[in-house]
């Protein structure tokens, strides 16, 4: 019996998910607007990298706690859902959900337990956040509409790829790949070293 549940997201799964999603959710926020304060120009393309870096113990605490098929996928999800509900390019939403997917598979394929599986997991569900990042940097026309769409004008429009190069996405994805290993294993880190002992996980 308790085989069968630990297989399956029940209601006290969702829970959880929701607490470490809302964490994340908010994380993702917060690496946002360090970026935009600390970086001179148009530094939004390279929030992923900051949010890679400080959300690995949020998804290795919620891999622990409910390591169960859908959880990563949900979680992942919702923040492609804001993205899309913010106006953002429709295209924004589409590496939120295939990165968590992704990462959810990843993850179910090593049981949930294995580190290594966890790091390719948390490295594979970063890319989640880069939905308009990708579109800024590779789908430059659309993203010019979408910014005259929501009112900015010709001078606004300018700023914004003032500061990026035809090596900024290949720069934002190495430096995305390094921050997600760092931050992957300082969540498990903290993890086994913190959280388990306390019986959070």
């Amino acid at each position: 019996m308790r085989k069968s549940e630990s297989k399956t997201i029940r209601t006290s799964d969702l829970i959880f998910i929701g607490i470490y999603t809302a964490l994340y959710f908010v994380l993702v926020g917060v690496a946002e607007m360090i970026v935009v304060l600390a970086i001179p120009g148009y530094s939004y393309s390279y929030s992923p990298v900051l949010a890679a870096l400080i959300t690995g113990t949020i998804f290795m605490l919620m891999a622990a706690k409910v390591p169960k098929f859908g959880a990563i996928t949900i979680m992942g999800s919702v923040l492609g859902v804001f993205f899309f509900l913010s106006g953002l390019f429709p295209f924004a939403l589409i590496p939120s959900v295939v990165s968590a997917l992704l990462a959810d598979i990843i993850a179910y394929a090593f049981r949930y337990k294995s580190r290594l599986g966890l790091l390719l997991s948390y490295i594979v569900f970063s890319f989640n956040t880069t939905g308009p990042v990708i579109q800024l940097l590779f789908l430059t026309d659309s993203y010019v509409t979408n910014l005259r769409e929501r009112g900015k004008d010709s001078a606004y429009i300018e700023n914004v790829f003032a500061s990026i190069s035809n090596y900024t996405g290949l720069i934002v994805f190495v430096l995305l790949i390094i921050a997600a290993i760092v931050g992957g294993l300082f969540g498990q880190r903290m993890v086994k070293k913190h959280f388990k002992k306390a019986g959070v996980v």
